[in-house]
């Protein structure tokens, strides 16, 4: 399934050891919300080396996320969860200083609005 909404956060790597082999496993999830009258938060997991695809990402950027729906059984209760296998950046929104950046300066103009040349 494909979803594309904004995102609200990323959060931070967590990891576990599997007590029957000792290998270390990470994860990572990724909050997006719904552009919907009554937004919705979704969790979506991404595990191992897809972790890495978080990195680039800042809240409000618009991102489209591929991934798999499973549930499982446990003790008559069932819990879903959403691995993310892909992610495009749709749209990037760009923090302050990065904007700064980005902006030319404005030429220095006199009070009566006429642009001031360097001597």
């Amino acid at each position: 399934m494909k979803i594309k909404e904004k995102v609200k956060k990323v959060l931070p790597m967590t990891s576990f050891q599997s007590p029957k082999t000792g290998e270390t496993y990470y994860s990572r999830d990724l909050i997006v919300e719904t552009e919907e009258q009554y937004p919705k938060e979704i969790a979506l997991t991404f595990k191992g080396a897809n972790c890495k695809l978080l990195d680039a990402l800042n809240p409000g950027d618009t991102v489209e996320v591929t991934f798999d729906i499973a549930s499982r059984e446990n003790n008559g209760r069932y819990f879903t969860t959403l691995t993310a296998w892909k992610l495009d950046i749709i749209q990037c929104v760009l923090d302050n200083s990065q904007q700064a950046a980005q902006e030319p300066a404005a030429a220095p103009s006199a009070a009566d609005g006429n642009v001031i040349y360097p001597q």
